[in-house]
Order: structure tokens, then sequence, then C-alpha cells
């Protein structure tokens, strides 16, 4: 059974885990805490049969949110999971009064773009060489809540 759930310490070192083979660069253990910990951010996760399958980190401040990262664990790849997730995320931060939502997103991630486009974020800018192996501009998306 699927359901999405804001993320517990329980959770951290699976999301550990999908972070190591999703990116370069991975979060540790001990900085993903404040996702689940902190009061300005926070990880919605989705869980197939009690197996973290997917998730997404978040940050905030004020009324705005800035999503970090969204991954998918191999095994669940092109099954809907990270469309779940973004429609988690959107949940909670109308539940915590968000007006906005913003992200960066590879400018080669034609996947990604698109998942995002289909929740109502758009292109609000670029930045020139942001990711690093290898070397990339970032698509700024931004969707409005309000």
């Amino acid at each position: 059974m699927r359901e999405i759930y804001l993320a517990k310490a329980e959770h951290i070192k699976a999301i550990a885990e999908i972070e190591k083979s999703t990116f370069t660069h991975p979060a540790s253990e001990n900085a993903l805490k404040m996702f689940v910990e902190g009061n300005d951010a926070f990880c919605v996760v989705l869980l197939e049969d009690s197996d973290l399958g997917s998730y997404c980190t978040v940050t905030t401040v004020l009324d705005e949110a800035q999503i970090i990262n969204v991954a998918t664990a191999e095994r669940y790849k092109r099954q809907g999971c990270a469309d779940a997730v973004i429609s988690g995320v959107i949940d909670e931060c109308k539940r915590r009064d968000i007006v906005s939502i913003s992200l960066e997103v590879r400018e080669s991630n034609a996947p990604a773009i698109s998942l995002y486009e289909k929740f109502g974020f758009f292109v609000a800018g670029k930045r020139k060489n942001f990711y690093t192996d290898p070397r990339e501009n970032a698509l700024v998306m931004i969707k409005n809540l309000d």
C-alpha cells in the first residue's frame, strides 16, 4: 500500500541511501536530520508497503518554500512516486500557508522539468554554472500557491 507522510527519524537512513545512489554530493544522515527535526524544513516521504520509495526535502523561510532534493529509489522509478511526493509537498506547503515554492533543476534534466511543469511550476530564471560534476546551468522554477 502506497502512503505519503512527513519523514520521521526512522526514515533518515533510507533517505540517505537514496541520496548516495542518486546525487554526486549526497547529504549526510546528520544533515538530513534538519528536515525531520527542524521547524523551517520538512521532508515528504512515499512508503510502499513500509519501504521508502521516494522523498522530497524542503526548506522554508516565512511564507516561501524551496525544494532542495527529490529522489526515488531505483526499484520505484517510473511508477509515479516523484509525482506523489511533489503532490504531498504542495499539500504540506498549503497547510503551512506557504505562498510560493521554488527550486533549481539541471537545465538538461528534461524529465524533472516536465514533472515540475505538470504541477504548475514555471521557469523564472537561470543560474549559470550552478551545478558541478558535471558543470551545468540550473533553471530556477517557481510555483505560486496563492
